[in-house]
């Protein structure tokens, strides 16, 4: 079997040589764009749908449980496998890749001599039931051009990245979240082929071992940890570019495109576009086996947030935050945290804290384009880090993922809502809560978020080389705010009227015979009139106002059928009722000031602006 063994790798090592890391972005000269100086590591950023890679290769992980001798990890923790990852480089400094390993379980991989796999002490059960399975999350960032200058002709590149994710032990049916580090080498053969060399290091929860190990390795912070080391080969996916990798900057070819919605735009520099935030935040712990329905107030928290991060192309950013529960803003109904006998005490010792590492995708840019005059965004978000209750004075590994909706009033100044789900191993909430021994039986909370963001320094994202020469800085969008809030009350003001002309003129019975006021819903017009409202104003700037609108009027509408108050078709005529209202305020708005109107406020740099036009 050692030699099949020896034979198949010197196949994939063979493979390796037709492939190569191709991370080639072009080359702006751009000595005329900043006073006559040369700037080394101005790049042109193509777009989401570029720079997309595959990676293939052999995998051995060395599982070490935890209180156990790492000099016996061979053979009793030592596993073959095979690994698959798809990736993708945003910039020339960073990037992110999905990753699955397949351990113990094919064909001239397997290891009869895994006793720290599960079922512990069993060797060759776990690679008769099939092994087991990982699915890792990585961000790179490539160190060479981090803190160096980019060379496209570059063959060795180094990256670091931390890592989440999941594996799923088949021995013993169970999984666990893990977490960890690791470094990634890749020497390019060619433009589009890479060998590559990964090497990480993770910790997981002792479900992954097993129940019959939990005696010796503990659960939470005394998890289990294992090395994975990895060789293969890496293939770009897409065009690559044969031709001169220098390209004029003042070619169209080059990134210049007059469209507002291209995606080509100059990635900037390590020190640009930083931000820092601050918010409040409020945390809904559900323990596995808890209804969620007792979330409140048994594991409700609320603390504070902050966070500093850097957007590394319109699309792209990395942020570290750091959250605090229960610690400024008590909670003494908290019964789902430890100590679970005595809800006061999470708080006299210091609460809950949270630190993260979180990779950011702003959906906006990467759907419709990068525009710097957008005001409006939403970014996915996915987070792995650590959660430590200072009662018990231990960590877990977290994971999860949310959405983030920013709203920009002016050149540095946002504002945030963000609302995210994350999971941590049993520990992570108190080991009496869950009702399980191993990680299988993990914890959920809900991560609500609201605060401010500021920017530091200037936007440095630019379309062409004209905007940079100029010194660009990022315009902001105005509302009439005024023509807005005296034509959503009109419409307001129309669909009341209009309802209760329609009331006295049809008199019909409501459901539960209250009195004959049910046709039209008076509330679903008001509120269909408002949503309305805030769709005319703000549909070009973000399609999720006017969607929150109408669900919040719809949602209205729903429980005034369920709380038998109207009819279905009421609700429905009251819907039509108000948009039309809102539609005929608007337009006599338009036909009678214009669409501008005499009274424009809106926000520029660091101040509020109000124009009258005489």
């Amino acid at each position: 079997m050692t030699k099949m063994r020896t034979k198949l790798l010197l196949i994939v090592l063979c493979l390796g040589l037709m492939e190569a890391h191709a991370q080639v972005f072009e080359v702006a000269e751009d000595g005329n764009l900043t006073d006559g100086k040369a700037t080394e590591n101005v790049l042109v950023n193509d777009g989401f749908w570029k720079h997309w890679f595959v990676q293939m290769g052999l995998d051995m992980t060395l599982q070490n449980p935890y209180g156990y001798d790492l000099s016996k990890v061979f053979p009793n923790g030592k596993s073959f496998g095979l690994e698959l990852a798809v990736g993708k480089w945003f910039s020339h400094q960073v990037g992110v890749r999905g990753k699955f390993n397949w351990e113990n379980a094919l064909p001239l991989l397997e290891n009869d001599h895994a006793n720290w796999l599960a079922p512990f002490g069993q060797p060759g059960v776990n690679r008769d039931k099939g092994g087991y399975i990982a699915v890792y999350g990585d961000v790179l960032v490539n160190m060479h051009n981090l803190f160096g200058t980019y060379r496209p002709d570059r063959t060795w590149n180094l990256s670091v990245y931390p890592r989440v994710g999941v594996n799923y032990n088949f021995g013993v049916s169970k999984g666990a979240l893990c977490a960890g580090v690791g470094v990634l080498n890749t020497y390019r053969l060619s433009d589009r082929w890479s060998l590559t060399g990964d090497i990480a290091y993770m910790m997981t929860g002792s479900g992954f071992v097993g129940a019959e190990a939990d005696a010796a390795t503990g659960t939470g912070s005394n998890s289990n940890g294992y090395l994975s080391i990895g060789i293969g080969a890496q293939v770009e996916l897409g065009r690559v570019n044969h031709g001169d990798r220098n390209p004029d900057p003042r070619s169209a070819s080059s990134y210049h495109s007059s469209s507002p919605h291209d995606s080509h735009v100059l990635t900037n520099g390590i020190w640009d576009n930083w931000f820092v935030q601050a918010g409040l935040d409020m945390s809904l712990m559900n323990p596995y086996g808890c209804n969620f329905s007792n979330t409140i107030p048994k594991g409700m928290t609320f603390g504070l947030n902050a966070a500093v991060g850097k957007w590394f192309t319109p699309e792209f950013g990395l942020r570290g935050r750091v959250q605090w529960d229960n610690g400024l803003i008590p909670n003494n109904s908290l019964e789902w945290v430890a100590p679970r006998e005595d809800p006061k005490q999470n708080y006299k010792d210091g609460g809950i804290g949270v630190a993260t590492i979180e990779a950011m995708l702003n959906l906006t840019n990467v759907m419709a384009g990068y525009v710097p005059e957008r005001k409006w965004h939403t970014t996915g978000y996915v987070r792995a880090g650590l959660i430590s209750q200072f009662t018990v004075g231990s960590a877990s590994p977290l994971m999860g993922a949310g959405l983030e909706e920013t709203c920009r009033l002016n050149d540095r100044l946002s504002l945030f809502g963000a609302l995210g789900y994350q999971v941590s191993t049993s520990e992570g909430m108190g080991f009496s809560t869950t009702g399980m021994d191993v990680s299988s039986g993990s914890n959920g909370f809900f991560d609500i978020d609201f605060g401010v963001r500021y920017d530091i320094g200037r936007n440095s994202f630019y379309r062409d080389v004209e905007s940079r020469r100029k010194g660009y800085a990022q315009p902001v969008g105005t509302h009439n705010w005024s023509r807005f809030i005296a034509n959503t009350v009109a419409s307001v003001g129309v669909a009341y009227g209009a309802k209760t002309v329609l009331k006295a003129i049809v008199k019909e019975d409501r459901p539960d015979h209250s009195d004959d006021k049910s046709f039209p819903s008076g509330h679903a017009a008001m509120a269909f009139a408002a949503a309305r409202s805030l769709d005319k104003e703000f549909r070009k700037e973000s399609i999720w106002i006017p969607i929150a609108g109408y669900a919040a009027a719809t949602a209205l509408g729903v429980e005034r059928v369920a709380s038998d108050r109207h009819h279905w078709y009421d609700v429905v005529a009251g819907a039509a009722v108000g948009i039309g209202s809102a539609e005929l305020t608007w337009w006599l708005s338009d036909l009678l000031l214009g669409k501008g109107s005499n009274i424009a406020v809106g926000t520029s740099g660091n101040a509020i602006n109000v124009n009258y036009n005489f």
